[in-house]
């Protein structure tokens, strides 16, 4: 009976804690970006919709730029074809609507948390540099940039972006994934 109960129990466990999207752990959780916002678009990437008009817009660097190595940009993208957004996304993260809706919000790297459902758009980063993934970023925010060390190894190199969007109603899949076409390209300076 013991054996059963210890068998049963580790099933619940291995249950409960695995999802069923393949990719690499983010690296970085950004604005309100969390690690159930991970699994959420792991799970949905298979069915995302492929489209120009729903997907991020990358509006800075230009497509195709050369970035002096000098220069470190910060990537910059609307949250779709026909909708500028802001900066800081559109996740309540203060102010008075805002009842510990996203205590965790910064501009800067955050770690795995177990924080309160958020609702409005996340974005999935996915970073590639000569073909190789090498970053990915969960966000909320549309704007991101490198560290200065990630920066450093990017130098004469090809960069590749491909940012999934997906709009959540407290952590649930409300709209989306979608995803660009193609993947936003840029060369970085020697």
């Amino acid at each position: 009976m013991k054996t059963f109960a210890f068998l049963a129990g580790m099933l619940l466990v291995a249950g409960c804690t695995n999802h069923t999207g393949t990719g690499r752990e983010p690296d970085e959780y950004t604005g309100c970006g969390t690690d159930e916002n991970w699994r959420a678009f792991s799970d949905q990437e298979s069915t995302a919709t492929v489209a120009d008009a729903t997907a991020p817009k990358v509006t800075s660097p230009a497509a195709g730029a050369t970035v002096p190595s000098a220069t470190k940009p910060k990537i910059v993208w609307q949250q779709n074809a026909t909708d500028v957004g802001m900066p800081d996304g559109d996740v309540v993260h203060s102010g008075p609507s805002c009842t510990d809706c996203c205590p965790q919000f910064n501009t800067g790297s955050l770690s795995t948390l177990h924080l309160p459902p958020i609702s409005g758009n996340a974005y999935d980063l996915r970073i590639t540099v000569d073909g190789a993934e090498v970053w990915r970023v969960i966000t909320t925010l549309q704007e991101w940039g490198p560290s200065d060390a990630l920066w450093a190894s990017w130098k004469g190199k090809t960069v590749s972006f491909k940012i999934y969007r997906m709009e959540l109603l407290r952590n649930d899949v409300k709209q989306g994934p979608y995803v660009a076409t193609s993947d936003f390209t840029f060369s970085v300076g020697s």
